[in-house]
């Protein structure tokens, strides 16, 4: 089961001064907390982080929210609903991950569902709860560390990690420390994921890093923690996607190219080999460079220099 070791309430009396809690309302409601998460996780009993006022207004409309943690700034005089307790502190992020490394989590046991037309490769290593459906392939040398769910005809190349544990480092009173990964990874059907690939599985309980449906992720490539790859998107070779970015469907990463955690790029969006994205991209949109800004000013710019050097 999921939780912690002790009442919450009791965690958070002893965090108070560590942490600078400044005030707690409607401590009551911690008795149904249950797990850390993000403000949009749909799991019964959610502790989550606001940093800003448009996660806090999420958080407070999500009814699987059971606290929040913020700031006296960000909270304001916003009174949050009824089901939910607000903890204002001074150092939000850190206590929202000491809470996440504390809490109490049921170890994963090896539960493996195959379907009879799926081939597993004899060197893959598959472990904990991974679901493969019909039809696919998974090659030489893939590991694959539940909870994951491979859906039908999925292809998997040699060498390909999917469900590790991403990077993830906080420092929690002056200390870096590694954030463990507790939830799983979604491949969808008819997905490929090319020789030597990571793809790390999501940090929070209940919620997936997953890999749309058709999308093709390339060789070397490296898809963070709680990424969400649209169907029918390409990844390129050597790309990295941040934890947390979202590729919209049918979009193109080029080849090496780096895209910043939280990021979102839209459908259709075309992002250029080398590009490195540091804000979104709409859907449709073409960007290049570093950092990425609209493809054909990138052009007209290369073009001018060029003029000037002939």
């Amino acid at each position: 089961m999921a939780g912690w070791p002790e009442p919450l309430h009791h965690i958070l009396e002893r965090a108070s001064a560590r942490f600078g809690i400044t005030r707690m309302t409607a401590v009551e409601r911690l008795d149904a907390a249950r797990q850390t998460g993000f403000v949009w996780t749909r799991q019964p009993g959610v502790v989550c982080q606001a940093a800003n006022r448009q996660y806090l207004a999420q958080a407070l409309a999500n009814p699987d929210v059971a606290a929040v943690i913020t700031t006296e700034e960000v909270s304001g005089p916003t009174e949050p609903p009824s089901h939910q307790c607000m903890i204002c502190c001074a150092r939000p992020d850190e206590l929202f991950h000491f809470l996440h490394l504390h809490q109490t989590i049921e170890p994963a046991h090896d539960a493996l569902t195959q379907h009879p037309t799926a081939r597993v490769d004899p060197s893959a290593l598959l472990r904990g709860e991974v679901t493969v459906g019909a039809g696919a392939c998974i090659g030489a040398r893939v590991v694959v560390a539940g909870p994951a769910h491979i859906g039908a005809g999925v292809h998997i190349e040699a060498g390909a990690i999917i469900g590790c544990e991403g990077l993830y480092a906080k420092e929690i009173d002056g200390i870096r420390q590694h954030i463990p990964h507790f939830g799983a990874v979604r491949v969808g059907d008819g997905a490929y994921i090319h020789a030597n690939a990571v793809i790390a599985r999501s940090a929070i309980r209940g919620e997936a890093t997953t890999i749309g449906e058709r999308a093709h992720v390339g060789i070397l490539a490296n898809v963070g923690h709680d990424a969400w790859i649209g169907h029918d998107a390409t990844i390129s070779s050597h790309v990295v996607i941040a934890g947390r970015a979202r590729i919209g469907a049918h979009s193109w990463i080029g080849a090496s190219a780096a895209i910043s955690n939280a990021l979102t790029v839209g459908d259709h969006a075309k992002v250029r080999i080398g590009a490195i994205v540091v804000r979104d991209v709409p859907s449709h949109g073409d960007v290049s460079g570093n950092f990425a800004v609209d493809h054909m000013r990138t052009m007209r710019a290369f073009t001018r220099e060029l003029r000037r050097e002939n």
